[in-house]
């Protein structure tokens, strides 16, 4: 039963067999002479099914087992050898499942026992040599010491030398003997051990023919190997070698078969390596699909559930560098950390555990800028070269991956210590792979003036670490003027100072860049340009405070740091938002009056006061209206506002929310009857901002919160949510651009503008787009040259979902945004049982390869497109082969339709159609549905 198991991979039959030796070891009582072999082969029973299932108990179980027969078996007894080398195998398995190295050098020492049992000429002295070949191969991954593979090497020669032609273990020997040469060739780079490697594989796979039990892993083994050559040579046709025989090995793994979660694993890293030399997206999506089948052959408790874990978890990570998807990094992280989970202290795997997660969220800090996620990258990196001691294979990599890790630290806080560690650890890396490094050191003062001059040539005028690149600049001449008394170099000295200080300047117009060209001085009233701005920060004490720190620097890194806060601090600005009312103050009014607090009272007025002493109030010197800040009588300008409104409240330090109809009440006061929340430039000035607080009709603040942002505040978020229609997660970590596009759309529908193109143009912002604004254009063209951008660059088909008016501009676009509203569920979701159920009934009805071929069509279909008022999309076409008009009623007809592909339907429409009553009449009509 337990041959025919490993024939055919069938669990029932390793079950029966199982059952079968307990109930014969039950016939063998201690002292029964049989005992020791009975133990044995239910041992050997349990470790299958651990190799098959996973299940950490039946390895115990077969330890077990093998110890009490081996107790049995004392020296001198003629099933010793074989007792030790059975122990040690499954010792060896517990090592890999656990990562203990006591395991594994236990494993070690039994098969050293069971060697010396075997002398030259025993018949068990090759098995027992290949044995212990395995495991000196498995410590040379772990510790990366080069004499454990040329040990292991040197055990199966021997072994593959007592295995001629005909041995049942010649093929072992060989497989053995092949992958310690392809180990030598990952560790020092000869293409020889590789061609050896593959020659050796070639010679198992002709020993296992088709239906030998052994062919799906030979098939297995030699495709790697032609992957790796594929790796160092970039020939496709050993990729397309190497997808071929996985392919075949994969057909051999049915489910429930103990390899197919490899073959799966296999197949996917090929499918994932010519995709990445011919981009094709049906492969990156096929080699997803395939490593979350192998991770769901996995369960927990699963030896191999950790590396599945970090293959998918790779491959997110991938899909997020192609395509930029923060979900699919976060799921990366996600299942990084999971493996990390199953890879305890000692585990093999652990170093390459660490290394992923390190890099994954490396990546998140590359795109989010949160400097936890860099300290974390860099304790995981120092983690993972703790255990990559010196000779270790990947040494070099993890010293590669930490220095820069440390580049990235000094690039952000500009620690010098950092820059000399990511020095440090980039030279131990060269020193690794000599070949072409100069092998020079920083500690000359000329030569550090040499790579300071370097930097500052690659920071022109206006980067912003050019302040620091300077100073160190100019540090190093005035060294160099004490240690040698040149005048020159301190003349130097001098000058790179003075450009310091000019520097500061710099720093402010880079702040001002990116805020209103007007303020409101909240503590005069005045509304100044930005050179009148500037002219006041030169005045300042803050301005005298940087110039005096410049000129007596000690720490350039902090100094630039500090430069940065106080000028951003000095320009910190609070931005209004508020439903327009009678009397709002203009430009105009403010320039003709001078300050808003000296002008003759108004209720726009009055709002506007009110405002300002609110920002002075929280310390902020200046704040921005949209009433009075904006010259609308130019173009040009109310243009630029248009397209930086959203960035404006963004970066806006508070954005005050005026609801001047929701009255101020001790008691709490619903949110959703304020006309506020039906207006369309309010939407993004409620996304956008990070800091909000809410103010009542009488300048009170809403509710009876302390919060000093409404949007960190539970309960008063959910009720901005809830009269905005908009979900809490929205309010709180809003981004723009073009993701969910026709989720941000439906954001807009039941809101209004006096404007009509104001509607479409107050979306401009939330998009991340910079569209003409046309007034005049009218509001369905406006909408319309919205969702061509849209699809023109994010080719979300999903925009085109809409029930309404057709826009004039394209039949395919709606004429209002209300017809993005969200519709009526008429069924509800299903359930996971009624899902399960149908994807079974599914299974059944279609075949996996039709759903492979069908699979890859739809994925290269191109992209949606517009241009030249011409929508390109990809569809389905299905041919019409019968029209048979059932009835009309007034100006509808209703016809009855076959169509290659579809189950007969009936279609309604307008028009008259050219019937055509059976299949022997070539219909002129096609059936074409967009794919999405």
């Amino acid at each position: 039963m337990k041959s025919r198991y490993e024939a055919h991979g069938k669990m029932g039959d390793l079950e029966e067999a199982i059952s079968l030796h307990q109930q014969a070891l039950e016939l063998c009582s201690v002292g029964h002479p049989n005992r020791s072999s009975s133990l044995g082969s239910l041992a050997n029973c349990m470790q299958s099914r651990y190799e098959s299932q996973g299940a950490l108990e039946d390895l115990e179980e077969a330890i077990s087992l093998h110890q009490q027969a081996l107790e049995l078996c004392p020296v001198g007894h003629p099933n010793r050898s074989s007792s030790l080398v059975n122990l040690a195998n499954c010792m060896r398995y517990r090592y890999q499942s656990q990562g203990a190295l006591g395991d594994l050098e236990k494993a070690i020492s039994l098969h050293q026992q069971a060697l010396e049992l075997c002398p030259v000429g025993h018949p068990n002295r090759s098995s027992s040599l290949l044995h212990f070949a395995n495991c000196m191969q498995s410590r040379y991954e772990v510790q990366g010491a080069l004499r454990d593979l040329e040990e292991a090497i040197s055990l199966h020669q021997q072994s593959l030398e007592l295995c001629p032609v005909g041995h049942p273990n010649r093929s072992s020997s060989l497989l053995g003997l092949a992958n310690c040469m392809k180990s030598k060739y990952q560790s020092q780079g000869a293409l020889e051990d590789l061609e050896e490697a593959i020659s050796l594989h070639q010679q198992v796979l002709e020993l296992c023919p088709a239906g030998h039990p052994n062919r799906s892993s030979s098939l297995l083994d030699l495709g790697n190997c032609m992957k790796s050559r594929y790796e160092s040579q970039g020939a496709l046709g050993d990729i397309e070698e190497a997808i071929s025989l996985h392919q075949q090995a994969l057909d051999l793994c049915p489910i429930g078969h103990p390899n197919r979660s490899s073959s799966l694993l296999n197949l996917a890293n090929c499918m994932q390596s010519r995709h990445q030399r011919q981009g094709a997206l049906g492969d990156m999506e096929e080699v997803i699909a395939l490593h979350q089948q192998a991770l769901e052959l996995c369960p927990v408790g699963h030896p191999n559930r950790s590396a599945s874990l970090g293959n998918l978890a790779n491959c997110m990570k991938y899909r997020y560098g192609s395509q930029g998807a923060l979900g699919d990094l976060e799921e990366a992280i996600s299942l990084h950390q999971q493996a990390l989970e199953l890879c305890p202290v000692g585990h093999p795997n652990r170093s390459s555990s660490l290394v992923n997660l390190a890099n994954c969220i490396q990546s998140r800090y590359e795109m989010q800028g949160a400097l936890g996620d860099l300290e974390e990258a860099i304790s995981l990196n120092q983690q993972a070269l703790a255990l990559c001691p010196v000779g270790h294979p990947n040494r070099s990599l993890s010293l590669l991956i930490l220095a820069n890790c440390m580049q990235s630290r000094y690039e952000s806080q500009e620690a010098l210590a950092d820059l000399k560690d990511a020095i440090f650890l980039h030279q131990q890396a060269l020193e690794l792979h000599p070949v072409g490094h100069p092998n020079r050191e920083l500690e000359d003062l000329e030569e550090a003036i040499s790579l300071h001059q370097h930097a500052l040539e690659l920071r022109p005028v206006g980067h912003p670490n050019r302040p620091s690149s300077l100073g160190n600049l100019a540090n190093c001449m005035q060294y160099m003027y004490h240690s040698q008394g040149q005048l020159a170099d301190m003349e130097v000295a001098i000058s790179l100072h003075q450009h310091v200080n000019q520097l500061i300047n710099n720093l402010v117009q880079d702040t001002l860049c990116s805020i209103p060209p007007r303020l409101i001085q909240t503590h005069n009233g005045l509304l100044l340009t930005q050179d009148e701005m500037i002219v006041q920060f030169q005045a300042s004490a803050q301005y005298q405070t940087l110039v005096t720190l410049v000129k007596n620097v000690n720490d350039w890194n902090s100094t630039i740091n500090h430069m940065n806060a106080t000028v951003v601090n000095y320009f910190q600005y609070v931005t209004l938002s508020h439903r327009w009312g009678s009397h709002e103050p203009l430009l105009q009014d403010i320039l003709h009056n001078g300050s808003i607090y000296d002008m003759p009272s108004t209720n726009g007025l009055i709002k506007l006061q009110n405002f300002c002493h609110i920002a002075a109030h929280h310390s902020y010197s200046w704040a921005w209206s949209d009433t009075c800040c904006i010259d609308k009588t130019n173009s040009v300008e109310l243009q630029k506002a248009i397209a930086s409104m959203f960035l404006w409240y963004q970066q806006s330090a508070l954005t005050v929310v005026y609801l001047a109809d929701i009255p101020s009440s001790p008691f709490p006061v619903t949110l959703s009857g304020s006309v506020w929340f039906t207006r369309g430039w309010t939407l993004q000035e409620l996304l956008a901002p990070h800091t909000v607080l809410v103010y009542t009709q009488e300048w009170s603040i809403y509710g009876d919160s302390t919060a000093k942002n409404h949007k960190k505040d539970v309960h008063i978020i959910n009720q901005l949510a809830q009269a905005a229609g908009i979900p809490p997660q929205y309010l709180s970590n809003f981004h723009a651009g073009m993701d969910n596009a026709r989720s941000r759309l439906q954001l807009a529908v039941g809101r209004n503008t006096t404007v009509l193109e104001d509607i479409a143009y107050s979306l401009f912002g939330i998009f991340n787009l910079h569209l003409p604004v046309l007034y005049g254009e009218g509001k369905g063209k406006a909408l319309g040259r919205l969702l061509q951008e849209i699809l023109s660059q994010s080719h979300d088909m999903s925009i085109l979902l809409w029930v309404g008016e057709q826009s004039s501009i394209h039949s395919c676009f709606p004429a209002n945004i209300v017809a993005y509203q969200p519709l009526p569920q008429v069924q509800p979701n299903p359930t996971t049982i009624a899902i399960h159920h149908s994807m079974l009934r599914l299974q059944q009805l279609v075949s996996t390869d039709n759903v492979c071929k069908l699979y890859k069509i739809v994925t290269n279909l191109p992209q949606a497109r517009f241009a030249d008022y011409i929508l390109t999309l990809p569809c389905i076409v299905h041919h019409i082969q019968v029209v048979k008009l059932r009835k009309t009623y007034m100006d509808n007809h209703t016809y009855d339709v076959q169509a290659v592909g579809l189950r007969p339907v009936q279609t309604i429409t307008s028009e008259w159609l050219d019937e055509t009553p059976d299949s022997t009449k070539q219909s002129s009509y096609v059936f074409i549905r967009p794919w999405n």
